[in-house]
């Protein structure tokens, strides 16, 4: 999915001051994606991949190369650094799991549900069902997006819920 439009500007908007376009990803952001990923502080990994990771080489050539991947980016746009990262990576079923990661600096800036508002619109247009996520228990910024966009807890694992999102 990320070749047919490649570049497509979905939304300009300020956030903490700052110049952001949401844009779909390219194949040509494969370094700036894993920049972004390096620079997000161990906190954040941990939240969004429920663990700890070194190499985000494999983990964005996946992304990038998936025939049924969405990725959307907030770039800066004097900068040109990627800020915030949404995914969904569909799977046999027709769902999709999802992710949505931000930079630290522009965190609590309305950054993350504007992502994840393109990203359930795009995930719609692109023919998925629903979406579905993993979240800690304990990650209440992440469990109050979810349910600003009809999220339900399918799975209570104890510290981990499934989420899914109907589209």
């Amino acid at each position: 999915m990320t070749a047919n439009k490649c570049n497509e500007i979905f939304e300009r908007t300020i956030i903490k001051g700052r110049p952001i376009r949401i844009r779909l990803a390219c194949d040509k952001d494969r370094e700036k994606l894993i920049k972004f990923y390096e620079s997000l502080s161990v906190e954040t990994i941990y939240n969004r991949f429920m663990g700890v990771i070194r190499y985000f080489d494999p983990y964005v050539d996946n992304l990038l190369r998936k025939s049924k991947s969405l990725v959307i980016v907030a770039e800066d746009e004097e900068s040109n650094e990627i800020v915030g990262v949404a995914e969904a990576v569909g799977d046999e079923s027709g769902a999709a799991e999802s992710g949505i990661a931000v930079l630290e600096r522009y965190q609590r800036g309305g950054l993350g549900t504007l992502m994840a508002k393109i990203l359930v619109e795009k995930s719609k247009e692109a023919g998925f069902k629903k979406l579905y996520g993993y979240i800690f228990s304990h990650n209440l910024g992440a469990y109050r997006l979810a349910k600003k966009f009809g999220a339900r807890i399918k799975r209570d694992y104890g510290d981990i819920m499934r989420i899914e999102i109907p589209l």
